[in-house]
């Protein structure tokens, strides 16, 4: 049972990365529009990576990836404390600081289909919890062969709707392609997070010793299945993340700022908890409660596609 306190303490943690996240984001899209330039991913890596280091000249950015990156630590705290399904639904009201922000200092208009599907995609997270998921707790050793289905049937989707963007470039849809794209490979981060942390608890590794941080770095050259996977999962969090950053920063110069933050918020919900059901035998006490949200989801993301499509062919009046 879980005291009082850290209940209290989890949700304030929450609340802190909650708007750490959506101030971030806010932040990441007014920087895109003082002139940096467009992350084109026909013209080559090489030019991709010379385009994106040019964003971390910019300060207004900057000061909204180093906030995404800060969110990161009380959340995680807060997970520890309260679970992953405390702590969820109290990030979807980042929806509502976004949309706000999104009107205040970005100038955009929020339309009536915005607010109503953005309502739906904050019950979604709530309808989650209540459907009482499982913690997490898997053996590294079976847990390969449904990882290695799901990565191969994630990445296929990542390529196709990749694909799907350069079919539709230079059209409203490019950006929400892109955008789901950067989720699905931000979503490798999050399973990389989770294996990180069963690995790490697996390996009775210390952090406070160098010794426990050469574990941890060069975990491969242990050669027991704990350490390598430490090592792994590491190294893929932070390349499954960064590239993540890239795709939805892409996604941000080609959309509105209120529709890809909606499919981010709401995608990087649903697909970890598909995984923890596929992957990490995770289960739920009320699976209709998770049907129904993962159907709120699905349509919500539909309606901000098609609507972006739509209303971006006309100008704003």
């Amino acid at each position: 049972m879980i005291d009082v306190f850290s209940i209290i303490v989890g949700i304030i943690l929450a609340l802190i990365a909650t708007f750490c996240f959506s101030m971030g984001f806010v932040f990441q899209k007014k920087g895109l529009t003082q002139g940096l330039p467009e992350l084109e991913f026909q013209s080559g890596i090489k030019n991709l990576i010379f385009s994106f280091l040019e964003f971390f000249k910019n300060k207004i950015w900057i000061t909204g990836f180093l906030l995404g990156i800060l969110g990161w630590v009380p959340y995680l705290i807060g997970v520890s404390l309260v679970g992953l399904l405390v702590v969820q639904p109290i990030t979807s009201l980042g929806l509502l600081i976004f949309l706000v922000s999104s009107v205040k200092l970005l100038g955009e208009r929020i339309r009536k289909t915005e607010i109503i599907t953005a309502i739906l995609l904050g019950i979604a997270p709530i309808l989650i919890a209540f459907s009482a998921i499982s913690r997490i707790n898997f053996n590294l050793y079976d847990f390969l062969i449904p990882f290695l289905i799901f990565f191969g049937i994630s990445t296929i989707l990542a390529l196709l709707f990749f694909f799907g963007s350069k079919l539709k470039e230079g059209t409203p849809l490019e950006g929400i392609f892109l955008t789901i794209t950067g989720v699905i490979i931000n979503a490798f981060g999050t399973i990389f997070t989770n294996i990180f942390t069963q690995a790490y608890s697996d390996a009775n590794i210390s952090l406070f010793s160098l010794f426990g941080w050469a574990e941890i770095l060069f975990g491969i050259f242990w050669f027991d299945i704990y350490h390598i996977w430490v090592c792994i999962s590491l190294y893929g969090m932070g390349i499954f993340f960064l590239l993540g950053v890239v795709f939805y920063q892409s996604g941000f110069q080609r959309a509105k700022a209120s529709i890809v933050y909606l499919i981010i918020n709401s995608l990087s919900i649903i697909i970890p908890l598909i995984v923890g059901i596929f992957v990490f035998n995770q289960s739920f006490e009320f699976p209709l409660l998770f049907l129904i949200a993962i159907g709120i989801i699905l349509l919500g993301v539909f309606n901000l596609s098609k609507y972006q499509a739509r209303i971006e062919k006309y100008p704003e009046t």
